[in-house]
């Protein structure tokens, strides 16, 4: 069998295992080449010859889908749900996390680096520091925060222009408290707010609590959001804001094409419409350069970033920040009265952390290390999953999507493994209708292909190999 022959079975194989539904789009010519090892040219020649055999279809510019039967009703466009969620993702980061021996669950980096111990090293000074001191009262850091990290921010987050002002920063408790301090300043309940899909099921919990609904936009490796279906959206329904996770996105781990986020300024700015651009794997992309912000491309002001230290040094750092331009004012009030400062203790060890030599070589070395860990994993992925398994190679980050035959049920896999002592994520947190209940999000940050990890990985492709043979 010549190489595009076996690029074809592939695609035959997830089409009949239902991997691959009808208008779902192929992976990228690019991505596929780098999953199965082979050239560009194959796959190409690949999809070329299933085009002439009539199972997919040729899109300029997009690439290819899978092509419909007459009884395959069109794809509905996108409308207004309400997040209705369950106790799935308490458990992930909760107790399901901390029993588990062997963790592909929650989205927590590797925290085993000197730049990790750094830290702490300066604020354990600090404490010392306080413990001395004769004060007899101390003070709130009030918003927007201590300007020496501000500053740090701006200076040492950016890709090379000019995204970020000191002065339009405000720090918080994380990431998650930045989002949903621009969710609180731009909608209200029962407005709409448009977001990926597949979306971290952070954000649609965020949004559930706030009383809004969501549009869940068609989103692809590698470029990002469906920029089509999203103005269709737009043109249908008022849309109060763009939720989005452009760079090493959680769960594809793509990173968004620049041309592409020109056009979606263009499109924001035709109907309007802020974004919220969440840049906390930002910092992880598996290059020495950054990419552009969303920010960084701004001329308006509508476009608010919210990032953290929580995926670059420890997640129980809670230090995050945001930048939210034209609505500067209203989060800034918005952070006093809910929650008054953000440590700063905290604040001061991180500024003195960032000046330090030690911010930019952990940097380097985390890159370094998810590049790394990243070919080791899907290796791993590979030689224990069935074939019917569709790997999700990711451009940047430590997160692995995997699509698995539509019978196959993800939370089903996670109750299983859970009482094996493994974590991983069941897809259906992802959505509102549990449209990827027959996906997985791996995390392979501490990946270090021990013996337990492989027996892992293992029993995870037995269990999956069960399931299909008994649907079949």
């Amino acid at each position: 069998m010549k190489i595009y022959q076996t690029v074809m079975h592939h695609i035959k194989n997830q089409l009949h295992s239902g991997v691959l539904q009808p208008y779902d789009y192929l992976p990228s010519v690019r991505h596929l080449s780098q999953t199965l090892k082979v050239s560009k040219n194959s796959v190409l020649r690949a999809y070329l010859a299933l085009e002439q055999e009539g199972l997919i279809l040729a899109h300029p510019r997009k690439g290819f889908s899978v092509k419909p039967s007459k009884d395959d009703a069109p794809p509905q466009p996108p409308t207004p749900q309400n997040v209705i969620s369950g106790a799935t993702s308490l458990d992930i980061i909760g107790s399901a996390q901390r029993q588990a021996e062997v963790i592909f669950g929650s989205a927590n980096p590797d925290t085993r680096f000197k730049g990790r111990l750094d830290f702490f090293k300066q604020l354990s000074k600090l404490i010392r520091a306080e413990i001395k001191s004769p004060a007899i009262y101390s003070h709130y850091q009030a918003p927007p925060g201590d300007i020496r990290l501000r500053q740090l921010i701006a200076k040492k987050t950016h890709s090379g222009h000019a995204e970020l002002d000191a002065e339009e920063i405000i720090i918080t408790n994380g990431a998650q408290e930045a989002i949903s301090l621009a969710l609180r300043s731009i909608a209200q309940p029962g407005d709409i707010i448009a977001v990926e899909s597949p979306c971290f099921y952070g954000i649609l919990q965020c949004i559930e609590a706030l009383g809004l609904q969501v549009i869940e936009v068609p989103t692809y490796t590698p470029n990002g959001i469906d920029l089509e279906q999203l103005e269709a959206v737009l043109k249908h329904w008022q849309v109060k804001a763009l939720l989005l996770n452009p760079h090493a996105n959680n769960p594809l781990g793509f990173n968004m094409p620049d041309e592409q986020k020109a056009i979606l300024l263009t499109i924001a700015q035709t109907y309007d419409l802020a974004i919220i651009e969440d840049d906390v794997f930002g910092e992880l992309i598996h290059s020495s350069q950054r990419r552009r912000t969303l920010k960084s491309m701004d001329n308006d002001g509508r476009v608010i970033l919210c990032s953290s230290l929580s995926k670059i040094l420890d997640p129980d750092i809670r230090i995050g920040w945001i930048a939210p331009g034209r609505y500067f004012d209203q989060i800034n009030y918005l952070k006093y009265v809910t929650t008054l400062a953000t440590s700063g203790l905290m604040q001061h060890a991180a500024a003195l952390w960032m000046e330090s030599a030690n911010f930019n070589r952990h940097i380097k070395q985390l890159q370094n290390h998810y590049r790394h860990r990243k070919p080791l994993f899907i290796d791993a992925l590979k030689a224990n999953l069935p074939a019917e398994a569709h790997i999700n190679i990711p451009e940047s980050g430590f997160l692995c999507w995997v699509t698995l035959p539509q019978h196959i049920n993800g939370d089903s896999l996670f109750t299983q493994l859970k009482s094996e002592g493994i974590s991983l994520t069941p897809g259906s947190l992802f959505g509102t209708a549990k449209q990827f209940q027959h996906c997985i999000r791996l995390n392979f940050g501490s990946f270090d292909n021990t013996a337990k990890q492989q027996k892992a990985l293992a029993r995870l492709g037995e269990i999956i190999c069960i399931e299909i043979t008994r649907q079949t």
